[in-house]
């Protein structure tokens, strides 16, 4: 039994080295190019008043996370106050800076909508269909922005990104329909460990699915999760222009939208700690592409993360809050 537990856990702990070793070296080769001369003086010509409006941005674009939480939680039929939302999604954002990659986040959540829903696999679902529509959305919003004139652009790299991100969205569409319309039972014996986990992994696809179809019949919850995505995006890159904007670098909104989307699906990809590293190493070389310099581009994205950072910890009190409040039965009896 100790040798199975190894041989389970070797490979957690060679991922987590090798995310680590992807960040410090994407870290150490940004280190390397950036003009840390020019980098202290873009920062020096911040305006406090600048930073302000990108902390209320960054503070209303976390917010705006709890609106689709509700949302999210009216197509599964789930009732709750506004302040057990909020405690919700920001406990999530707090603890996703201090667990491995979204666990914090995520696996609080799932363990919520478990208890209010009944099903871990209808929780799974949702939580797992709401990361994949906001990753849908900046493949639309990446492709729609490169539709937009930019000189620097290539034409290439503009065609490779519209047929990507369309191909990508089609696939989903159509994976997400197709599950939906399955059924968990299957003719696999019943019986077993191995037969058991295959079907609950294909429950939770199922119910991820469906929740195309709960979409449909909640229109008022389904308009509601989006139009809270959309102004989360939108005030993220309100942060983007406003950072840009005050060092000193115009490069027009399809620009930003192009590279924002970028970093965050590249950052999702699970090959650093936290997306740390290739979100710097994604801003840094499209926006380079653009005309920005390195050090101007390394500079917001380390804004970014920090302004980020700091509105997460907002949802300390929330995170001991819903510590505290762990069910009776849920500690073992003596």
């Amino acid at each position: 039994m100790s040798e199975l537990v190894r041989r389970r856990s070797l490979p957690r702990w060679l991922t987590l080295a090798l995310q680590i070793g992807v960040s410090l070296a994407l870290l150490a080769a940004l280190i390397a190019i950036v003009d840390w001369t020019q980098l202290r003086e873009a920062a020096a010509a911040l305006s406090l008043g600048a930073m302000f409006v990108v902390a209320l941005c960054c503070l209303s674009a976390q917010a705006s996370l709890v609106l689709r939480w509700r949302a999210l939680l009216d197509m599964l039929g789930v009732r709750e106050s506004w302040m057990r939302s909020w405690h919700s999604v920001f406990a999530g954002l707090f603890l996703s800076n201090f667990l491995p990659g979204t666990l914090g986040s995520d696996g609080l959540r799932v363990v919520l909508l478990t208890k209010a829903c009944g099903r871990a696999s209808t929780a799974i679902g949702a939580v797992a269909y709401e990361r994949l529509m906001q990753l849908a959305l900046y493949v639309l919003l990446a492709a729609l922005a490169a539709l937009m004139p930019m000189p620097w652009l290539q034409p290439w790299l503009r065609a490779l990104i519209v047929a990507a991100g369309a191909i990508g969205i089609a696939l989903l569409i159509l994976i997400l329909y197709w599950l939906g319309r399955r059924s968990a039972d299957s003719d696999v014996a019943h019986g077993g460990l191995l037969q058991t986990a295959w079907r609950l992994f294909a429950t939770i696809l199922i119910e991820t699915g469906r929740m195309q179809t709960r979409m449909r019949r909640h229109r008022r919850a389904a308009l509601g999760f989006w139009v809270a995505s959309l102004v989360n995006v939108a005030l993220i890159f309100a942060i983007w222009q406003l950072i840009l904007s005050d060092i000193g670098d115009s490069v027009g909104l399809p620009t930003i939208v192009l590279a924002c989307a970028a970093a965050a699906i590249t950052s999702s990809i699970p090959i650093s700690l936290g997306g740390i590293g290739i979100f710097e190493a994604t801003i840094v070389a499209l926006l380079g592409l653009a005309g920005v310099p390195a050090a101007h581009s390394f500079l917001l994205a380390l804004i970014v993360r920090a302004v980020f950072l700091a509105s997460s910890f907002l949802g300390l009190p929330s995170a001991s809050l819903l510590w505290r409040e762990r069910s009776p039965q849920a500690r073992p009896s003596s």
